[in-house]
């Protein structure tokens, strides 16, 4: 696969995720374009017949390079209200975007609650559509260890949101 098809099949992937953990669209913008540009500096060295890896390999460099921004930036409660503005789109009633933004601010609010562990898994898990098994190979999990994690966090979500919510 050459680069430009692993980028085309990756991009949204990586951006989704990307902007799942960050809200801003311009700062998830421009970690994305850090993120290629990693993997096209290590493109050449990756090895073909391990292809059946790329995308843990891949998704390991977007969730590295999240991890060093956090780290460089001390940002603790990564999960904010701040852009939330723009990533939620207006387009219906006013009383439906404002229900929208409600339950969105809802959810960030329980989201803010998980620890980071539980945050990260249900962001493989939901924004890149990855399997247990694909996150446990990216986080150094056991498979059934995510599963357990992943239950306990959506419950906690449920509990926090209420049935209203769901």
């Amino acid at each position: 696969m050459s680069f430009e098809e692993l980028y085309e099949k990756y991009f949204s992937r990586i951006y989704s995720y990307i902007l799942y953990r960050v809200i801003s669209p311009d700062l998830a913008d421009d970690m994305v374009s850090l993120v290629f540009e990693k993997i096209l500096d290590k493109y050449a060295g990756f090895d073909p017949a391990k292809a059946v890896i790329i995308e843990a390999w891949i998704f390991a460099i977007a969730r590295n390079t999240l991890n060093d921004h956090f780290r460089r930036k001390k940002i603790l409660t990564w999960l904010s209200m701040s852009g939330m503005e723009d990533h939620i789109k207006s387009g219906e009633s006013v009383e439906n975007d404002a229900e929208k933004h409600e339950l969105a601010g809802k959810v960030l609010k329980a989201v803010e609650q998980l620890s980071n562990q539980e945050r990260e898994i249900i962001a493989l898990k939901f924004t890149l559509a990855m399997t247990n098994r694909a996150i446990a190979d990216t986080t150094g999990l056991g498979e059934s260890n995510v599963g357990v994690i992943l239950f306990r966090a959506m419950r906690k979500l449920k509990e926090l949101l209420g049935p209203e919510a769901l």
